[in-house]
């Protein structure tokens, strides 16, 4: 880079670069947002060079954590920092890493066979796909260890064999492995209701004492929600539905699946009312239709919406045939526009569900009953409405108890010296 050349002109040029490569423009997106946060920091740092500054940015940022602390955004964030630094000096950035494919699970032989048909009784019982494919996979793992051990029949499973198999099953991932001994122990289970086994193999697989830690639901304050919808450009078409979009998602909860699939015969206007089976549930939510975000509806449809567009669906795509909106369409609107808000994400997710989230936060605030936040979000019971009362800091404080005073004489043992137990 020349030394007269600005900050802005490298991350330019390095854009460029990306484009001439095949990086998508959402992807360009998160590469110029890290060199944005990169940008702001030097001006308030004393940094000469771009990787003295990186450096720095770096060891602020993430500089406090563990390598195993770190979340895969932080890791992100960090590479297209790095990636900036390298295209400074010799005009490229590293190749798009090339994952490898995980092996295909076919099960083979007379065990393999027993297999699939335990995956077809699940399949019968309407088990999800990918729940479906977990079954698949980890039974698949079993199936090639006893393979490689020349254990080709049922009847010639052991609990030894199973109890070393356990002992070497996905070392260094907890979740996996309880999910894998789960599947197990109900294969098992199977083949021994079905008298195909002659033993309840089962009790063998030992049921460990994992507890998946679950996360705080990401949410943004009432200033940062305005600034997020600010970033839609209402001049434009593509403009205005994303402000309808993410108003929707803001002001009523809505999730993506709702918003993309909400069609005409959905909105009652005299009335003033949303009603729609929820995509998730199946079940009917109706909600009342806020003067603000009715507008801006009615501003899309109006002045925005492809008057070309045959589909039923209130949202479009603005490029012909102007089909519904894919499934992560709205997903990515509500990415680009927290990232373009300029509000300090920090390790909050960045999509349409904290904007559902951050609804749920403000109801807290207003002291707003859980029940009446559980109608509101559409959720089938109260117990999955309570995810959000460890956000209510407000509240939270409440419950806190006072921490006990130290007693005088502590101070005063042994002559003021304190001592080692």
């Amino acid at each position: 880079m020349k030394k007269n050349s600005s900050f802005d002109d490298l991350v330019s040029r390095a854009s460029d670069y990306l484009e001439k490569t095949g990086r998508s423009a959402s992807s360009i997106d998160h590469y110029r947002w890290t060199w944005g946060q990169i940008k702001e920091f030097m001006g308030q740092s004393p940094c000469k060079s771009l990787q003295q500054g990186v450096t720095a940015f770096i060891k602020e940022k993430f500089g406090g954590k563990e390598p195993g602390e770190l979340s895969r955004h932080h890791k992100t964030c960090i590479r297209y920092a790095l990636c900036l630094v390298q295209f400074e000096k010799t005009g490229s950035m590293p190749a798009l890493l090339e994952f490898v494919k995980r092996e295909q699970p076919i099960l083979s032989g007379e065990i393999g066979i027993r297999m699939t048909e335990f995956i077809a009784y699940k399949q019968s019982m309407r088990l999800n796909p990918k729940t479906l494919w977990s079954y698949q996979y980890y039974l698949y793992l079993l199936n090639k260890y006893l393979n490689q051990n020349k254990i080709l029949e049922v009847s010639h499973i052991s609990p030894l064999i199973l109890l070393h198999y356990i002992s070497i099953l996905l070392p260094g991932e907890p979740g996996a492995r309880h999910l894998a001994l789960g599947i197990m122990r109900s294969f098992l289970q199977y083949l021994f209701q079905r008298n195909i086994t002659t033993t309840d193999l089962s009790i063998v697989i030992p049921r460990d004492n994992y507890k998946k830690q679950p996360h705080l639901p990401s949410s943004y304050s009432k200033e940062e929600a305005i600034a997020i919808l600010k970033t839609a450009d209402r001049s434009t078409c593509s403009g205005k539905r994303n402000y309808a979009i993410l108003s929707l998602a803001v002001r009523l909860g809505l999730r993506a699946s709702d918003i993309r699939h909400l069609q005409f015969d959905n909105v009652n206007w005299n009335q003033s009312l949303l009603s729609f089976n929820q995509q998730k549930t199946g079940s009917r939510l109706e909600l009342p239709i806020p003067t603000d975000v009715g507008e801006s509806i009615v501003d899309y449809l109006q002045y925005g919406r492809p008057s070309a567009a045959e589909c039923n669906y209130i949202f479009v795509e603005h490029v012909y045939p102007y089909n519904q909106l894919s499934d992560k369409a709205i997903p990515v609107i509500a990415n680009k526009a927290i990232q373009k808000s300029g509000i300090q994400i920090g390790d909050r997710k960045h999509g349409s569900h904290s904007l559902r989230h951050t609804l749920a936060n403000f109801l807290l605030e207003q002291e707003t009953s859980l029940p009446i936040i559980s109608q509101i979000l559409g959720h089938e019971n109260v117990q999955t409405s309570m995810c959000y009362l460890r956000i209510d800091i407000k509240q939270l404080r409440q419950c806190s108890l006072d921490v006990p005073g130290v007693p005088a004489k502590f101070y005063n043992q042994k002559g003021g010296a304190f001592y080692e137990a």
